[in-house]
């Protein structure tokens, strides 16, 4: 065979591979911090039993071992890789016998930045109080032990080299970073229990969240793929949060790809990496299953706002059929239907995930046919099912009129903000479900505008119960964004439909402007969306001549306005729906980013005297929406609107 002599030809520099853990995975593992044998582990050269040596080899050539038909699945099957000499791989563990390395240095040195252990734990307990429940991504128990055991090594074990630490602990401190990283995005500002890590003049919470987090992705880099545990996927999709809410939506999405293919390679996607039996013979967690449901979700979710390709599938039962025991099978997939035990983070999402979520796989392929009017039968198909599956939502989380019995109950506290949460994740299916055909099919504007109603009145609910500190973070941005925009968009290319409801909607369009400026006082990301906001909203008040009195804001009175706006909307004779036709209907989001888009320029205002300046109402000459948007794109077209 090829790989006879392979390794007598090539001998390639590598960690050593051959260090098993004494016990699972970050998301169940029970370390003893009383027992240091259990906390780290020497690596030793290994025995005839052994997969390491020319089993790592091919791996490192990018086969992966969870494939049935690849070269190393024939290798396995006959056995070659077990009944090779493993004598040939002593020199590749006498060849890294000098622990200095660089990784070891760089290692030591990344860990070093994180805090004292009285500081982790005060955000430790703000990240499981205030974050974790949003994606489920850890089990809090476990990692508490970790932390712990994390705790007990000395620094003469960093010194000797990361070799020496057993595989979940090389990978843990990259997952304590991205926790700390998030839990500074929500803490309260002026903790004096932690004002020490402010070490220069001006530094905000953010800025020592950015570093913590910039950390632990260099920790993961460092370590390579040798070392890919459940804590390096969770680490990464906690990065692409924290990337997300820094405002560099395109590093998150290349993030989260990375975290999916890792999530891969460990068979995440399988269900059989993670279901086995953990030392003790049970298995209660099962982390790598909620891991990669949500992982799911953030992707099919960012395909359809951004307009980028998918790189998962889920079938719900199938991937639930992985887990052999039925009554394990049941509590973790089936329990979000429960209307007498106590709900759960994953509980909502499996809810959302069955009512609407599972959907967007089906939005992002329409969309990918440039919405073929033929494909109409199914946006009424899925929306019928959407209202459908509102029905089969368990009392506790009915979006509307909801059962608060839970509410109160401790270890609940996040039960409120989940339920808005998934209100407003469920309306934005509706809203991408009927995007396509805003400018063709009368119905599609309709339901759009609902959902778009919807979203902004629960992420304003969601926004007056939060606190000032909670607004660091993109959930309250992105999702605004798509709904003021399309709302606003509508009613300036239809201003003769729905006259009724305008003030309804340019109400909405206002109070959300407003948010998200306040929101981009202390969040990058919301800071273009705001200036795009008011520029619509501007724009929207300008055309359709509504002004503050009540006689303007009367409904009776919108014939006549209206019917005067459409006569001064397009001084060239032709109508804003005419102009339309054909064109693609806005990404928010996508063209904020990847476009560059940003909303007209104010001009400078003298603010000497006091006055607040409000970019809503500011006077301007300047109509136009900037960007590397295309001429024939929906912002291109509104440029060309007369004022």
């Amino acid at each position: 065979m090829m790989l006879t002599g392979a390794q007598d030809l090539c001998q390639y520099e590598r960690q050593k591979a051959d260090c098993q853990p004494t016990r699972g995975s970050s998301g169940n593992s029970t370390v003893d911090a009383s027992d240091d044998t259990e906390m780290r582990r020497v690596c030793a050269r290994p025995g005839p039993g052994s997969h390491s040596g020319l089993a790592d080899e091919v791996q490192d050539l990018g086969y992966s071992n969870y494939g049935n038909h690849t070269s190393m699945s024939l290798l396995r099957a006959t056995d070659f890789l077990e009944a090779r000499d493993t004598g040939l791989t002593g020199s590749l563990v006498s060849d890294q016998s000098h622990l200095r390395t660089d990784a070891d240095r760089k290692y030591k040195s990344l860990v070093r930045q994180l805090p004292s252990q009285a500081c982790i734990q005060i955000l430790t307990q703000t990240f499981f109080s205030s974050i974790n429940w949003q994606y489920d991504l850890i089990d809090e128990q476990p990692f508490w032990k970790q932390l712990e055991a994390w705790g007990t090594i000395s620094y003469s074990s960093l010194r000797t080299g990361i070799g020496d630490l057993a595989p979940e602990m090389l990978v843990f401190p990259a997952l304590l970073a991205q926790v700390l990283a998030q839990a500074l995005l929500f803490h309260p500002p002026h903790d004096e229990r932690i004002g020490s890590l402010m070490t220069m003049a001006e530094m905000t919470f953010h800025d020592l969240a950015a570093e913590y987090s910039d950390a632990g992705a260099e920790i993961l880099e460092t370590l390579g793929k040798n070392s890919l545990k459940i804590a390096t996927v969770q680490a990464r999709l906690l990065r692409a949060s924290f990337l997300k809410s820094s405002g560099k939506v395109i590093e998150a999405w290349h993030t989260l790809g990375a975290t999916i293919r890792d999530g891969q390679e460990l068979g995440l996607h399988t269900g059989q990496a993670v279901s086995t039996p953990s030392p003790d013979g049970i298995n209660t967690s099962f982390t790598g299953h909620r891991l990669w449901v949500v992982l799911h979700i953030w992707d099919v979710h960012m395909a359809v706002v951004l307009g980028r390709p998918t790189a998962t599938d889920l079938q719900i039962d199938r991937f639930a059929s992985t887990i052999q025991d039925p009554a394990i099978r049941k509590d973790l997939f089936y329990h979000w239907k429960t209307e007498s035990d106590k709900p759960r983070p994953f509980d909502i999402i499996l809810a959302g995930y069955h009512v609407a979520y599972r959907y967007f796989k089906d939005i992002h392929s329409m969309e990918g046919n440039r919405a073929n009017t033929q494909d109409y039968f199914l946006v009424e198909r899925i929306h019928a099912d959407i209202q459908k599956n509102l029905e089969l939502l368990p009392s506790w989380c009915r979006l509307n009129n909801p059962n608060l019995m839970f509410d109160q109950l401790q270890g609940c506290q996040w039960l409120p903000a989940a339920r808005e949460g998934l209100s407003s994740l469920i309306h934005l299916v509706v809203l991408t479900l009927h995007r396509p055909y805003i400018f063709s099919v009368t119905d599609s504007r309709t339901e759009a505008l609902n959902a778009g109603l919807s979203i902004l009145s629960t992420q304003q609910r969601l926004f007056e119960q939060s606190e000032p500190h909670h607004c660091k973070v993109f959930n309250p941005v992105y999702a605004s964004f798509d709904a003021i925009v399309l709302i606003a968009a509508l009613c300036l290319v239809f201003p003769s439909e729905n006259i009724e409801r305008r003030t309804e909607y340019i109400e909405a369009v206002e109070r959300g402007s407003k948010r998200l400026g306040i929101i981009a006082e202390s969040c990058a990301t919301a800071k273009s969306a705001h200036s795009v906001a008011c520029g619509l909203y501007r724009r929207l008040r300008h055309i359709t001549s509504v002004s503050d009195t009540p006689e303007a804001r009367d409904p009776q009175n919108y014939s006549d306005m209206m019917s005067l706006s459409n006569q001064t909307a397009s001084s060239n004779g032709i109508s804003p729906g005419f102009l339309f036709g054909g064109v693609p209907p806005p990404r928010p989001t996508h063209d904020l980013f990847f476009d560059h888009l940003s909303g007209p320029q104010l001009p400078f205002i003298d603010q000497t005297h006091g006055i607040p300046f409000d970019p809503l109402t500011a006077e301007t000459t300047e109509w136009n929406f900037e960007g590397a948007f295309l001429a024939d794109s929906f912002w291109s077209r509104m440029n060309e609107l007369d004022h």
